[in-house]
Formats: structure tokens, sequence, C-alpha cells
């Protein structure tokens, strides 16, 4: 589908989605200004740099500071990244500090695990509990481990002194993880890492599942990034493609949307590479090119893959001869494509196509995210404890350790229900800000200071050398918390680990890990560090120190090809990524940009689907997987493949305060079982 064709169903599509209005509260609920928080003078305000920490951008913002409150974010003009800009998430801000159900205090369970029965204790009590349950697995020898989310920074380099300080492991969970990509690149370049692309320089973008301006690595700048590749260059514009199984708010604004069934990306991918291979337009650097070429020219013909996808022939030719005829041009996997099973094949197919374009050479759009600034390495080595992902581990049944922490993350929401039943630590401690769904199966909270009360720092995804350092913009916290580094400190101090963490303070260990870059204050007003140093291409640190078409993995994949009954699309919603911002209400009152949604969820079913259920725009629909069943309003789009319905992740959440809980849906309760879709209502 052309944009042409988009917009001429776009008024029907955007009235039937005022149709889709959940129940919004009567008021907000957020905390007045009774009692300051610290003396101010009336009227007089401030602006201070701080960081966004509500995805993984770690945009540079800054926070308008009026009469002792936080009442305003805009963007930080310095930022290299985000140049000025912000998105919602980022404005929303202020009510996550003022938000009427924070944590106040320590608390400690009592009752059954997971009755949410709490009793407010004393942080000197907290700490106590936990180094006793560290002291008692000490000496039987049990684990200790750390459940976090995409940790940047010294947070964790924190996380893991910890860790090795007490012999135990870390796992991460993040819902829509770029493991897949981390793991195609090692094979290809010998580099775990995802590269960065410069998409102003770009003539020629293509996306296989990479939603760029809802939930990628950085919304903020490529959205500014497409607007330069499209209209900051006279006399040159690119074009961008978009190839997935849904008509997303990148697809829209995309030159070209290829529907693709999920799981086809990899097929298309591959076709692609077959036709410039074909056509011998390509750079031909690298190892096992000759393996590849004969690979996807008996695995990928472009014909059998158009009869397969439905994809005509014509437009795979001729997108790959835009590719090879427009250079630069770079391809991209991500989001939820690359979280499906096939996604190390798919992100492996785009790391290839990319080569065969010259993407990684002088020239082209690849580059090496950017080290972190030299910081200090605190006194010796700097540690690296191997991580593995909660779900693979759950997955094989092995058994968690004995003690386990968890922050910045929320594993029971966004766990497949058979592997949250698996979850059962024997003591849990969790750093939660707010109420969520693992915070109540904890033995002990220790309640976080938010980001604005709290000092941070972060190293953002990208080729520019950049980090970024935010101080506490209150003169205390609001409520009795700390930062978890805080917390860590003084746990280690009881468990007389001092020797790997010297400090009193973290403010103390940031200020000696900071020291190489010049002035702390002069840091702090900046909001971090801007270095000068060019990005640089991407070298390879395989055997022969070449690219390698490597074709094991998209082998395995292709041998498991896509069903063809229906699908379900779970993908990362644009005010909520995968959930953690569902509890600001002016997100929730952000309608969705393509189904008009707001306070709560919304199922996407195509034309002809919604014709054989019999349903329309505001029918309520049920969708069952395995023994999971939700029920929501149907919307009825063009822009969605046949036998494919979608799902926004974020909603549906149980225990994260009051303006998260029963909206919507958990889109992640379907992510087992065959689905199967029913109409049970009409209009509301």
């Amino acid at each position: 589908m052309d944009r042409r064709e988009f917009l001429s169903g776009g008024l029907v599509a955007a009235t039937a989605g005022l149709a889709l209005d959940a129940c919004a509260p009567e008021s907000y609920g957020i905390i007045p200004i009774l009692i300051p928080e610290e003396p101010f003078v009336p009227g007089e305000e401030s602006w201070l740099a701080s960081t966004c920490f509500e995805c993984e951008a770690l945009c540079g913002i800054r926070v308008r500071k009026i009469d002792g409150r936080l009442v305003k974010v805009e963007g930080d003009p310095g930022d290299p990244a985000s140049r000025g800009g912000v998105c919602a998430r980022g404005q929303a801000l202020p009510q996550a500090m003022y938000h009427p159900d924070r944590i106040q205090g320590p608390l400690i369970r009592e009752g059954e695990r997971g009755s949410g029965r709490f009793t407010n204790v004393s942080w000197d009590d907290a700490l106590s509990r936990i180094a006793s349950e560290l002291s008692r697995a000490r000496a039987e020898e049990a684990a200790c481990g750390f459940i976090t989310g995409e940790a940047s920074g010294h947070r964790r380099q924190m996380v893991d002194r910890f860790l090795a300080a007490l012999g135990g492991r870390r796992l991460r969970h993040v819902p829509f993880h770029r493991s897949p990509i981390r793991r195609a690149h090692e094979i290809a370049t010998g580099h775990a890492s995802v590269f960065d692309f410069d998409m102003a320089q770009a003539s020629y973008v293509i996306s296989f599942g990479a939603e760029l301006l809802e939930s990628d690595r950085s919304p903020v700048r490529f959205a500014r990034a497409l607007a330069e590749m499209r209209q900051g260059r006279p006399g040159r514009r690119g074009k961008l493609v978009m190839v997935g199984p849904r008509l997303s708010l990148t697809a829209a604004n995309a030159d070209e949307w290829i529907p693709a069934r999920p799981g086809y990306e990899l097929d298309i991918a591959l076709a692609l590479s077959a036709v410039i291979l074909e056509r011998g337009h390509y750079d031909s650097a690298g190892s096992e090119l000759d393996l590849f070429r004969e690979f996807v020219l008996s695995r990928a013909r472009p014909l059998e893959v158009a009869e397969r996808t439905g994809v005509p022939l014509a437009r795979i030719e001729r997108v790959a001869r835009e590719l090879e005829e427009h250079r630069p041009a770079v391809a991209l996997a991500g989001d939820a494509s690359v979280g499906a099973p096939s996604g190390v094949a798919l992100a492996l197919a785009v790391s290839h196509l990319n080569a065969l374009l010259g993407a990684y050479a002088d020239g082209g759009l690849l580059r090496s995210e950017a080290a972190a600034p030299a910081f200090a390495s605190w006194g010796g080595p700097s540690v690296e404890i191997p991580e593995s992902m909660l779900a693979a581990e759950l997955s094989s049944g092995a058994a968690l350790p004995r003690v386990l922490f968890v922050a910045d993350t929320n594993p029971m929401h966004s766990l497949p229900p058979r592997l949250r039943k698996a979850f059962s630590p024997g003591f849990l401690v969790s750093f939660a800000s707010l109420p969520d769904e693992t915070m109540q199966l904890a033995d002990v909270v220790l309640p976080e200071s938010m980001s604005f009360e709290r000092f941070e720092d972060a190293v953002p995804p990208s080729s520019l050398p950049v980090a970024r350092l935010s101080p506490p913009l209150l003169m205390r916290p609001i409520y009795d918390t700390r930062s978890m580094e805080d917390a860590l400190i003084a746990l280690a101090h009881r468990m007389e680990m001092r020797e790997a963490f010297p400090w009193e303070s973290y403010e103390q260990a940031l200020r000696e890990a900071w020291a190489p870059l010049g002035s702390w204050d002069e840091r702090l007003a900046k909001g971090g560090f801007v270095g000068e140093n060019a990005p640089e291409l991407v070298t390879f640190a395989t055997p022969d120190r070449r690219y390698r078409f490597a074709v094991e993995p998209i082998e395995a994949a292709l041998a498991e090809a896509a069903g063809s009954g229906r699908a379900l699309h779970i993908y990362p919603s644009t005010a909520f990524g995968d959930g953690r911002s569902a509890r600001l209400p002016y997100l929730q009152d952000l309608a969705d940009p393509v189904t008009g949604m707001r306070w709560g969820s919304a199922v996407e079913i195509g034309e002809s689907d919604a014709r054989a259920l019999g349903v329309q725009t505001g029918d309520r629909v049920e969708i069952t997987a395995g023994e999971a069943k939700v029920s929501a309003p149907a919307f009825v789009t063009p822009g969605i493949v046949p036998g494919v319905v979608a799902l926004a992740a974020g909603q549906g959440h149980t225990a994260s305060g009051r303006h998260a809980q029963e909206r919507g849906v958990n889109a992640y309760d379907l992510l087992e079982g065959n689905i199967e879709i029913r109409k049970t209502g009409g209009v509301a």
C-alpha cells in the first residue's frame, strides 16, 4: 500500500478510532502543592539539565522548576542525539514525580506471597533483613542474582560490582530486546553489539519491523533524521520503506509500506539479496560469500518468495534495484520482528543485505556505537558480569538464585503466563518507585527515588561519544527513598564488602568516575559530556578480519517456515513502550496515532477478516491463546495483513497504580498457543 491509498481511507479510519475510548478517571489525583518540598522564592523559575530514563534513548532534557516544583520538561538543545526534541513520554515525567501511588518508605511483606500486604519499616530494618538473608545464602553456598532491564552507565557497573563481591549472576529481562541483533552481528562481524546508523545522510532506508518513529532506539532522533533525509538536502530526497504486518506510525510515514505476515520479513530480506547477487551490483568484500550466494539463489528465489509472501515479484525486484542504485543505503531490523523465533536469522539476513550494499564500508551508513568516555576504573579493573535472559533461564527449568534483586523491569507483567508461574525466587528484593506486579511478590521493597531526585549517569546507544550525568533537582527526595546505588553501598558495608564499595555515597563514586572528564560542576550544569570524536566505521573482529556471510542460523529458521493460520502481532505501544509508562495519566489520555484508543486497548483486524467474523469497529472481540483469554474492542483497518491481528503491549496491569490498573488487556498473556478470535458483543 502506498501513502495515497492509505490517505484515501484515513478519514474513515480516524472517525472509527473515535469510538475506541475507554473510561477515563474523573481526576488524575496528582499530589497538589500544599506543602512544598523545599524553600522557594515565589515566581522564581530555573531550567535544570537532566536525562529522560523512560526508554533506552536516554535523551538529554531540561526541566523547568518554579516555586520549588518540577512543572515542565523540554528537550536539551545541547544533546547531539535529540537536539532539543522530546517525546510525549519525556514530557509526562513530572507526573511520575508527584504520582499519588508512590511507595513512600521501605516495606516488608506480611502474609502470603502475592497478597500485596506489606508493613512499613525503617531503612535500617529493611537492610538488616536483606543482609541476614545474604549471609545465610552465602553460608549455604546458595546463589545471589540481580534482574535488570537495559541498565546503562555506572548503574550497571554498580550492580556488577555487587554481584562480583557476592559471587552472584545477572539476569536481564527486556520484553522487546535486541539480543538477536547482537548475536547476528557477533556471527557476522565479531562484535556482539547493535550498530548505529546515520539516517539523515541516507538515500535509501528499508526497515524490517524497526519502528523508528515509535519505539526503536531513539524515536526523537530518528524523527528529526527522517525529516533531514527528506527535506534537509536540496535536490536530494531519501526514501524510507517499511516491511511489516501493520500500517504503523512508521509505515504510515514511510514512502512505501510492504505488507508482510510475521515471519515473512526474513524471506523478503533474502529475496532482495538474491536479486542483488543475480544482478552483480554488490560489494564483494567478505568471506563465505559464494556459499551465501548459492544459498539464497536456491532457497530464496524471488518468484517463490513472491508466491509464498504475497508480495509481487515486480515489487521485490524494483526495491532491490532501488537499493542498488540509491546509495548510501541501509537495512534495519528491530522490535517485534527480531523477538520472533527466527529473530537471529532475520537480523543476520538484514546484516548480509547491508554488507552487499556497502553499508559497512567507507562511505556507508553503519557505525560502531561509541564506547563510554574515559571514566576512572574505580581503583581496579572494570567488572563485567556475564548475563543471561530471564525468559531463557526459566524456559530451561534452571533454578533462580536463592536471593534475587530486581530493578528497572517488571517480569511478572511481561513474561508469558507459563514463565510467570515458574518465577519463584526464595527471597525477592524489589527496587520500585511505584507498585507493580513483580513488587507484589517481593519479601522486601526498597523504594527508589525518582530520576529527578537522585544522581545518575548513562551512555546513550549512539555512535556519538556522549555520556549523560543527572543530579537531584530537589534539595531532598519527597519521601523516604534512596537511589538503588546508595542502597547497594549501604548493604555492601553491612556485608563487610568495603573493599569493593569504598564510597559513602553514590555521588562520591560518580565524582571519582567522572574526574577524568573535567569539572564536576560544569558536567552537572551541562547534563554530561559530549566528545568531539567522529563516529568510527565498523571493524571486523572475525578470525580473518573480514565480514562473514554465515548461513547456518538462516537455514535453520527457513526449515521452520511461517505458519498459515491466524497470527498475533504484539508491538510496543507508542505511549507506553513495553508497559513501564502506563502509570502516567497524561499518556493514558493520549490517543493512539493509529487506533485512536485512549485509556484502554484495541485489537486491530483487517477488513477481510472483519467481514468473515461479522465485526465492525467498536465491537468486542475475544482472543484466545492456549489457556489465556482477553477481550477488547476491535479496530477494523485496511492497514494490516489478512490473517493477522495486532495488539499493542503496555496495558492490562493488575498492580501499577490507579491510572494503569485494569486498563485494557495484557498482550503478553497471549504469547503462548495458537490464536483464535471471535466476536462477543456489538458496539458499546
